[in-house]
């Protein structure tokens, strides 16, 4: 009686190791995959900011754009920021910018 005891005492410590080489296994196989996962996630986050930083500028283009195509006043800005234009009997101006301060 005392040898089928014994038996079972060291099968059930033996059927526990192999339990726990197992979870370690599983464990081991996926803190790769989770590491991975992680990484995704961050990547994926990244990736959403940068696509919300362009759509605010896209969004700053179309009110442009749109502002370009309707209001002649914003024609007018354009041309005269951008180009240089004036009107006719208007006197342009133009100043040196100034330079700016070298690093050190």
């Amino acid at each position: 009686m005392a040898d089928v005891k014994k038996k079972n005492g060291t099968s059930s410590y033996l059927l526990y190791l192999i339990i726990a080489l197992a979870l370690l296994a599983g464990a081991a196989l996926l803190l790769p995959v989770y590491r991975e996962y992680q990484k995704k996630r961050a990547e994926l986050a990244d990736l959403k900011h940068r696509l919300a930083d362009k759509q605010a500028v896209s969004a700053e283009l179309n009110r442009e754009v749109g502002a370009l195509q309707t209001s002649p006043d914003a024609v007018e800005k354009v041309a005269r920021e951008k180009f240089g234009l004036c009107r006719e009997g208007e006197t342009v101006f133009k100043y040196p910018q100034p330079r700016s301060q070298e690093k050190r």
